[in-house]
């Protein structure tokens, strides 16, 4: 749709809209109004006819009690008098002298018309007399006789079309009797524009007529129409006005779209189409300079991200990803120097570089304690700061030694859940509880992202501050996740209790050690070490100190093999050390000091009631790969042998497997 089709459509939505929504609205009006008239008027007929019935049954009752009266006073000559006396005024159609029930069971005594048979409604309860189609509407009025006999006066009114005829009149409306009969007694059309029911006395449907609004409906369509008329010609003079000198401007985007950005608008006027044009001519003479600066940008930033992207995902080098964070940080703030210092593993307060690019004013890498220095202040502060050095002094701080020299600044602490670097696993023991969740919390600084220098002697902005809290989050990520890394590859390979390799390490290093022998010919010993009389250890003083052995235990072996050896625990109180490298006489030397070192010296445990000194005894048998079996498998049987032979002579010695 061109922009003169928009424009035309919505002056026409605009004019036009409120038109028809105020036509709907007022034909609603007046719908909702014949509707609500319609029933006014169905409820005024029903609450007129009702009054109009309540009228006569009054009248029925009051000549009901008026010849009772005249019988009470006068006698049966007056009594047939009053009876005379209203019907002849048509006040009731007839009077009966009898106790009446159903028309056919009337005395012959009466006066009027004839009594019909079918139903009659009492006028004082409202009761049905009879159960056939009504016929009439009747009071009685019963007088005791001086002899104690009663008599009875039953006035009644017919109900017939003449009747409803009456009511209907009264009452301006449509009348049909529903009374049960084949053809249901009616009075008037039966197309009236609205009904309602009553049986207050009678059971009829009450009908009044229809209001007609068509005349003013056809007016009101009329009015709308001429208004749609004369918006269309005038929707149509402003949109051809208003869309000539955008067809201009237009025309010249087309051309700047297409690369031509030295296009330029005709300015006509000093409307506001006009100043469009102006500024329109204003930017495309900048334009061109800032798409050649965004290009080249562009271009930088896109090899640096996917440079980023690929090292984090690509490698586990903490070195290696430190280097591509800040590279991609100082391309997007060009800065001309950075540095990512993290906080030393054996010295939780000191904060020592692991990247750096640019020149950073330093022979060696930099090193600064928290809270010295300008950077060691940030970091203790733990907020990012941006700003100027002036004579090495930054916001109140001075430049330490170690630190770069520069004449701009920003810099970003990050934090991470200070996740140790993993220790030797044969030398160390499972952290107790209160350390595992003191490890659990959240860490101290775990570095700092530092930019120096930005290109063109400017300085750093708010904005470059935001851009490198990014990159600071990845390197704290990418720390913590190297460390995460390291630390669950060794707990995946480590026994939690003692420290020692697992059973699963064991198997990994025994077969690449039995390959290694089989390919070079040269042999490595294995000893398999067994606590003497453990289950007593733990029958007697509990399982908690059988542990304590079991630590105690694990921390002598390693005391007494080399760097290169391997310890393991086999499961239970049963241990394995593969000795590479080594005979069956070096393994029998390692099983003799080992010997000793747990027999020579008792094992302090802490029982319940003090401390508690053990003495205990290991058994070790010794095999060597390549001599008494070329398999892992084999290796491990032999030296399990070798250890029930060492049992079998009275434990607390060592013995070599068979050939």
């Amino acid at each position: 749709m061109s922009l003169r089709s928009r424009l035309t459509t919505a002056f026409l939505v605009v004019v036009l809209g409120p038109v028809l929504v105020g036509a709907v609205f007022v034909a609603a009006i007046m719908s909702h109004l014949a509707d609500a008239r319609e029933a006014a008027l169905a409820d005024s007929a029903v609450t007129m006819v009702d009054s109009t019935l309540g009228t006569i049954c009054e009248r029925i009752q009051a000549s009901a009690a008026a010849v009772a009266l005249s019988h009470r006073s006068g006698g049966e000559e007056n009594t047939i008098e009053m009876a005379r006396l209203v019907v002849g005024r048509d006040v009731v159609d007839g009077v009966v002298f009898s106790a009446l029930v159903e028309a056919e069971a009337a005395s012959a005594q009466s006066v009027g018309a004839e009594a019909p048979a079918g139903t009659w409604i009492d006028c004082g309860g409202v009761t049905p007399i009879g159960d056939r189609p009504v016929v009439a509407l009747a009071s009685q009025a019963a007088v005791a006789n001086p002899d104690g006999s009663l008599s009875t006066f039953t006035v009644f009114r017919v109900v017939d079309r003449d009747f409803l005829a009456s009511v209907a009149d009264a009452a301006d409306a449509e009348l049909i009797l529903q009374d049960g009969r084949g053809e249901p007694l009616s009075v008037g059309a039966s197309d009236a524009g609205a009904w309602a029911t009553t049986d207050t006395l009678l059971p009829l449907r009450v009908g009044t007529a229809s209001t007609d609004f068509t005349p003013m409906y056809w007016t009101l369509a009329a009015m709308v129409a001429a208004s749609g008329v004369c918006a269309l010609a005038l929707a149509a003079w402003l949109a051809r006005s208003t869309t000539r000198p955008l067809a201009e401007l237009s025309g010249a985007a087309e051309r700047v779209a297409d690369g031509d950005l030295d296009a330029r608008v005709p300015v006509h006027g000093g409307d506001e189409v006009a100043q469009l044009a102006l500024s329109f001519n204003r930017m495309t003479a900048q334009t061109q300079t800032y798409v050649q600066a965004l290009t080249a940008s562009r271009d930088q930033m896109r090899g640096q991200l996917g440079w980023l992207g690929q090292t984090l995902t690509a490698t586990l080098d903490l070195d290696r990803i430190l280097e591509v964070i800040l590279d991609t940080a100082m391309v997007t703030t060009n800065a001309e120097a950075g540095l990512v210092m993290l906080a030393d593993v054996g010295d939780a307060d000191q904060l020592l570089q692991r990247a750096g690019e640019g020149d950073l004013g330093i022979t060696e890498p930099a090193a600064v304690r928290i809270g010295e220095g300008i950077i060691g202040s940030i970091a203790a502060a733990g907020t990012p700061a941006h700003g100027r050095i002036v004579d090495g002094r930054f916001g109140g701080r001075q430049r330490s030694p170690t630190e770069p020299d520069a004449r701009t600044i920003v810099a970003v602490p990050f934090s991470g859940r200070g996740v140790p670097e993993p220790e030797h696993p044969g030398m160390r023991r499972a952290a107790s509880e209160d350390e595992a969740a003191e490890s659990d919390g959240e860490g101290g600084v775990l570095g700092v992202l530092v930019l120096y220098n930005r290109v063109a002697a400017l300085g750093f902005e708010d904005a470059d501050v935001e851009t490198l809290k990014t990159f600071a989050g990845q390197a704290a990520v990418a720390v913590e996740n190297v460390l995460l890394h390291r630390q669950v590859q060794r707990l995946s390979l480590t026994d939690p209790l003692t420290g020692l390799w697992n059973y699963r390490f064991m198997q990994t290093s025994l077969r690449r050690e039995a390959e290694r022998a089989r390919r070079y010919q040269r042999p490595s010993a294995l000893l398999a070490i067994d606590l003497d009389r453990f289950k007593a250890v733990n029958d007697t003083y509990g399982h908690p100190v059988g542990d304590q052995v079991l630590v105690e235990l694990a921390r002598r072996i390693t005391g007494q093999i080399r760097e290169v050896d391997l310890a393991f625990r086999h499961g239970g109180e049963e241990f394995t050390v593969l000795l590479p490298e080594t005979d069956a006489a070096g393994g029998a030397a390692c099983a003799e000091r080992l010997g000793r070192a747990v027999a020579d010296r008792p094992f302090k445990v802490n029982d319940v009631e003090g401390g508690l000194e053990l003495r205990i005894t290991v058994s070790v048998g010794i095999a060597v790969i390549g001599q008494h079996a070329d398999t892992a498998a084999g290796a491990l049987t032999a030296a399990d042998e070798a250890l029930y032979a060492a049992k079998a002579a009275g434990r607390d010695t060592w013995r070599i497997a068979t050939a």
